[in-house]
């Protein structure tokens, strides 16, 4: 028994006549709005929403059928897909740009009013356990003794930096560094964190 190796129908954007065009653009701009409405999003994020399900269309479109099915039908079930997996997504805080006008005055609350020394050399000892990466990042804050410094001298982007410095928390919270309580808290009156 032969079987011929069928040629993949191409149905990409191009190949999309107007009904069906304007199908896709209808139904990703619909539930992108109607989620939108429901999660409070910006327009930014429903603009985003509605480029994810126009790509979910492009990338399946090759395997509609019409003998399965209508466009409509192809496209609604697609673009459910996308706005059922964005929900599924956690839920961000939203995050206010420490080089934006809105993140200043948390810029002057970064700074240190002076360095703390036993710190510094706490710093120092951790350092030498720690993978390349962190342990340069950490050499690069103290070398700077301020955090906002340091990322202003990074090589690399603000937001490379600061998924550096996450991963940096989270080698010293493995090694056993916790923050400090906040002031007016007396030391008899501290409790262990539970693990």
């Amino acid at each position: 028994m032969v079987i011929e190796k069928q040629e993949p129908r191409t149905h990409a954007p191009q190949a999309w006549d107007h009904s069906q065009l304007r199908v896709a653009l209808g139904c990703a701009r619909a539930l992108a709005a109607r989620f939108a409405r429901q999660r409070r999003l910006s327009r930014a994020d429903r603009e985003d929403l509605i480029q994810d399900i126009l790509l979910a269309i492009v990338e399946a479109s090759p395997r509609f059928d019409a003998a399965r099915g209508s466009w409509a039908t192809f496209v609604g079930v697609l673009a459910r897909r996308v706005v059922i997996d964005r929900a599924r997504q956690p839920h961000l805080p939203p995050h206010v740009s420490l080089d934006a006008e809105e993140g200043r005055d948390a810029r002057r609350t970064l700074r240190a009013d002076q360095t703390d020394v036993d710190a510094r050399l706490a710093f120092l000892s951790a350092a030498a356990d720690l993978p390349s990466g962190p342990r340069g990042l950490l050499r690069e804050i103290l070398a700077h003794a301020d955090v906002v410094d340091a990322r202003e001298a990074h090589s690399a982007s603000s937001a490379s930096f600061y998924r550096e410095l996450t991963e940096l928390r989270f080698w010293l919270r493995a090694r056993g560094a916790r923050p400090q309580r906040t002031t007016g808290v007396r030391q008899s009156k501290r409790r262990t964190p539970r693990a």
